[in-house]
């Protein structure tokens, strides 16, 4: 199915069915079935505006799907007649058309998914129409209150780069060793050192896996924008986004494929805590870590 990125509070909206014309400076022959994917980007002003805390919006996932009816090239006049079904309060600037969106349906979970520029496509098999429930607002990613015990560190490692494609720094993700996860006691051994290197990544994979670190900042309290290449301080996660995070970067870390990246990234955000649990401890353990990996590899994206 064909999809479009849109930011938030605007994603949300289109979906909540109050905002039914979306605008664009370019037009598309596309008619039919949509899904709208909510973007990392977020207007915290627009948010504030429509009564949204920014917090607490989605970003990063499929939220549902409408039907794009039409698209309406639109003047000066044109663009301010049709304020109420647009709701934007910037000013017009040509070329500019308006997108007619009807019959929105939101997914009852959103979907984690990378987006993309444009329209692009979305395997028909992540959208599971039964899920869908008419005009009911999509539920929202809460952040984690703050805690005394975040057992997983977020470190930048700065690197040299010129390649504007790739991010300018590595991700290395640590685990205190000295407090073992409470629910899998097995899952850390006993060891003098303080923290242990669980993985680090950088590169296309990282890139790749954008999605999945900026919704383990947002659920620990960050801003998007906290990440940079000159950060020095590291991001403290709980437990179960530490664990979920590390996943990720083992799973992908020896994969070049974008799409099998990206693959792999969605099966395990949308993993239940307990199999989590359970693939982190077959993918940590001595021995057999290097199997665990390639097995989850092959069950979340086919080689």
């Amino acid at each position: 199915m064909k999809a479009l990125s849109i930011r938030q509070p605007w994603a949300d909206l289109i979906i909540q069915g109050k905002k039914t014309l979306e605008l664009r400076n370019w037009t598309v022959t596309h008619r039919g079935p949509l899904a709208i994917h909510a973007s990392q980007t977020v207007d915290d002003a627009a948010c504030r505006l429509h009564g949204i805390d920014p917090r607490h919006v989605s970003a990063g996932v499929l939220i549902g799907i409408v039907n794009l009816d039409a698209t309406i090239p639109l003047d000066a006049d044109a663009f301010a007649a049709s304020t109420a079904e647009h709701l934007s309060t910037a000013a017009f600037k040509a070329p500019l058309f308006g997108w007619r969106l009807s019959d929105p349906q939101a997914f009852e979970q959103p979907i984690p998914y990378t987006g993309r520029m444009g329209l692009f496509n979305v395997p028909d098999r992540l959208l599971t129409t039964a899920d869908q429930h008419p005009l009911e607002p999509v539920p929202a990613q809460k952040t984690t209150a703050p805690d005394s015990r975040r057992p997983f560190e977020l470190q930048v490692h700065s690197e040299p780069g010129d390649n504007p494609r790739l991010a300018a720094y590595r991700l290395g993700l640590y685990q205190e060793l000295a407090a073992p996860v409470s629910a899998q006691p097995r899952l850390i051994q006993s060891a003098p050192l303080q923290q242990r290197l669980v993985c680090e990544l950088g590169g296309l994979a990282l890139k790749s896996v954008a999605d999945a670190v900026l919704e383990a900042l947002r659920l620990n309290g960050y801003s998007p924008t906290d990440l940079n290449p000159g950060r020095r301080q590291p991001f403290h996660l709980t437990e179960e986004s530490g664990v979920r995070l590390a996943l990720i970067f083992l799973a992908v870390r020896p994969i070049t494929k974008a799409a099998r990246i990206e693959e792999i990234s969605r099966g395990i955000r949308t993993m239940t805590g307990e199999e989590l649990y359970y693939w982190f401890a077959k993918c940590t353990a001595v021995g057999v870590a290097e199997r665990a990996q390639k097995a989850l590899r092959i069950l979340l994206a086919e080689e």
